[in-house]
């Protein structure tokens, strides 16, 4: 059932979010669609919250424990900043981008939806549990989209002022989130396992992550016009950050590591 409708979530968003793209990017009357190509993709969004409402209730738990349920947060955040970046800056091949991101994830679920009605074991079961997910989730979406602006400022042709400018505010966002994820984090440890850090591979990850876009907004102080090497630093560090959050599990040292909660 829950497959059934997470595929009616996918054809919603997919429909709402195509139509609104395919009108802005090709009518000669972009003014007159603005309101539709603005608002239309929020009824997709919404659609993917519903359904992670409803999924909460049915779990009867936070849907946040498999990869499959991150996967899920992470369309719900990775929609909406993408819809208010093009809201406001009307760059249409960050809508696509976006879009196609959300796609592929949500597309994901619905072919391994991984959505287990279990109890949480005791180590989850911690007020930290919710807000430390939901603020990592919310920082890589952010930094998400600011891999999707890195990538287009390091193809593009044209003046890329405007995207090094949204790149940077967004890194600047996403790493104050993942500051705030780490720091509750090593509060959450101390409470489970009666440590703040313990070099878990997926802790050790993290703090990679970490230091890799601590080293790109180091680089923009210390070296503002080397804009082309900061967008390629912004894709190398979002690259380890999904290496943090997928590859680790497939990593053989990493496969004792406690924050691999699915297996």
């Amino acid at each position: 059932m829950i497959a059934l409708w997470l595929t009616v979530v996918l054809i919603v968003f997919a429909a709402t979010w195509g139509i609104g793209g395919i009108l802005v990017t090709f009518s000669k009357k972009k003014a007159k669609l603005a309101p539709i190509s603005n608002y239309l993709p929020i009824l997709g969004n919404l659609t993917i919250v519903a359904f992670t409402i409803l999924l909460w209730i049915r779990l009867d738990r936070p849907p946040m424990r498999t990869i499959a349920e991150t996967r899920l947060w992470y369309s719900v955040f990775i929609s909406w900043i993408t819809w208010l970046i093009f809201f406001h800056t009307k760059e249409i091949l960050v809508y696509w981008l976006g879009f196609i991101m959300t796609f592929v994830f949500l597309l994901t679920d619905t072919i391994h939806p991984e959505y287990q009605s279990k109890a949480l074991m005791p180590a989850l079961q911690s007020p930290w549990f919710i807000p430390h997910v939901v603020v990592y989730m919310i920082a890589y979406a952010v930094l998400g989209i600011a891999w999707l602006s890195s990538i287009i400022g390091i193809f593009s042709k044209q003046s890329t002022e405007n995207i090094i400018s949204v790149t940077i505010k967004l890194a600047y966002i996403g790493f104050g989130l993942l500051t705030l994820g780490m720091l509750m984090g090593a509060l959450w440890a101390k409470i489970a396992w009666g440590n703040y850090w313990s070099w878990d591979p997926k802790e050790t990850w993290a703090l990679l992550t970490w230091l890799f876009y601590l080293l790109a907004i180091h680089l923009h102080y210390a070296y503002p016009k080397k804009k082309k090497l900061l967008l390629w630093l912004f894709t190398l560090s979002f690259i380890v950050l999904l290496i943090t959050w997928f590859g680790i599990r497939y990593i053989a040292p990493a496969s004792p590591s406690v924050h691999i909660y699915a297996q």
